[in-house]
């Protein structure tokens, strides 16, 4: 059997999808990545050969293509399907271009299966066209069916220009607990299995520490001067808690606490089985890397599914929410350290994802899709 997969070069839409393509690979089948938006190295954390069908155009330009021309326009949570609509429109333009030669990929490559993140909205045409089975892979708790209609409407008129009213509907892997997504019907539940590609891990991190630890990342999509904003306003408040603040992904920072620790790219899970919490921007894979450990989190969102996570969180008695790093004070922290009920919920949500099917049980309902 052979699988055409595709998704943005970004790791949070990559790596929640790469437990399901290495089943696939591990049972002997071909698997091969249909890569787009300009930063061909992005796809190297999924060690998977990639054709580039894309004309050059990165995600940030696709944005700038919008009459606001800002990628990140509010920091608000949004009511339904408007957290989706710019994203909506700035991939359609990011998209359209990769349909033709997706469509030369398959004449060519001939797979038996497409298989695809939400944010990749020509797969579903090429779908249509070709009569293809599709899979679409969740990435997290926002459901990505309400994105792939609203891309289906960007591009309209390429469906019509190939007689077509809209997408088949596809099937959908869902990869976090049920508690954490509404109900499909049409789906395919696994356990969410956190992958975080070639990293290195301090000797010293694999066994607790004499001190509570708390990890704190804010992700790879904030810019870094943002990043150090925040830093700068919360590490005054982490010096004075008798606790070790592991920052990953920060190795150049300097002047830190004595109690703050920056480490180089590590693997989150592995650093977060033994850490008390962990702060963060509340991206769907650090989440859920949380939810693999049983790690109580306080989510300070920026954009995007963001505030939806957090809300997510605060609802299911797994985790806290702070609207701002300001807005972070000494009681906040002490309910995250050492509050009973954020622990006893975290660990009921880490068993719920435990009790879920393995991703490769989704071989055999590949096999019998195609």
């Amino acid at each position: 059997m052979r699988v055409l997969f595709s998704a943005p070069p970004q790791t949070g839409h990559l790596l929640p999808a790469l437990p399901t393509l290495s089943a696939l690979r591990a049972a002997g089948h071909d698997v091969l990545l249909a890569g787009y938006g300009g930063n061909p190295r992005g796809y190297d954390v999924i060690g998977l050969p990639v054709v580039d069908v894309g004309d050059g155009m990165t995600v940030d330009q696709a944005y700038q293509a919008l009459p606001s021309g800002n990628r990140f326009e509010s920091v608000a949570a949004l009511d339904g399907e408007e957290i989706l609509r710019r994203p909506a429109a700035a991939n359609a333009i990011l998209l359209r271009p990769t349909i033709g030669p997706l469509l030369d990929v398959v004449r060519d490559w001939r797979p038996d299966v497409l298989l695809y993140d939400p944010f990749q909205g020509a797969f579903p045409l090429v779908a249509a066209i070709t009569g293809l089975p599709a899979v679409e892979h969740q990435f997290g708790p926002l459901n990505g069916r309400p994105l792939s209609r609203l891309l289906a409407a960007e591009l309209a008129d390429d469906y019509r220009e190939h007689g077509l009213d809209g997408p088949a509907h596809a099937v959908s892997i869902e990869v976090v607990p049920p508690s954490l997504h509404g109900p499909d019907p049409d789906s395919w539940q696994v356990r969410y299995v956190p992958l975080h590609g070639a990293s290195g891990l301090p000797r010293d991190l694999l066994a607790p520490g004499d001190r509570p630890r708390v990890l704190v990342s804010f992700g790879t999509v904030v810019r870094a001067e943002e990043r150090d904003r925040r830093l700068g306003a919360l590490l005054p408040r982490l010096a004075r808690l008798d606790a070790d603040f592991l920052l990953p992904a920060a190795a150049g920072l300097d002047g830190l606490p004595g109690n703050v620790r920056a480490l180089p790219w590590v693997p989150v899970t592995e650093v977060l089985r033994h850490c008390r919490a962990i702060i963060h921007h509340g991206g769907a894979g650090t989440l859920m890397a949380a939810v693999t450990t049983g790690t109580p989190q306080l989510i300070v969102p920026h954009h995007g599914d963001q505030p939806y996570n957090a809300d997510l969180v605060t609802k299911t008695g797994i985790g806290l929410r702070a609207d701002t790093v300001d807005t972070i004070d000494d009681d906040l922290l002490d309910r995250l350290l050492h509050d009973e009920t954020l622990l006893a919920g975290a660990e009921a949500m880490r068993a719920e994802n435990a009790r879920q099917p393995a991703p490769s049980t989704l071989v055999t309902r590949f096999a019998q899709l195609a």
